[in-house]
């Protein structure tokens, strides 16, 4: 682990500036995407949402209703 911090330190320490620019566009398709991925996110959630409750709950199935008695007395 120290042997790989060691390369990440030397090569960002060795580098040098890219003269990039990025326009407007690009922080723009950006934030699209980040909240194109919370939407899909919180769609997935809501899909499946009795089973993520039912996971933290410990339960396995819903309770099942009795059966009615059919026998006459």
């Amino acid at each position: 682990m120290t042997k790989l911090a060691a390369v990440a330190l030397l090569l960002v320490l060795l580098s040098t500036p890219a003269y990039a620019y990025l326009d407007p566009g690009t922080g723009s398709m950006i934030v699209q995407g980040l909240v194109a991925g919370l939407a899909v996110a919180s769609a997935a959630v809501a899909a499946f949402w009795t089973r993520i409750r039912r996971l933290f709950s410990g339960r396995t199935r819903p309770a099942d209703p009795e059966p009615p008695d059919t026998s006459r007395e």
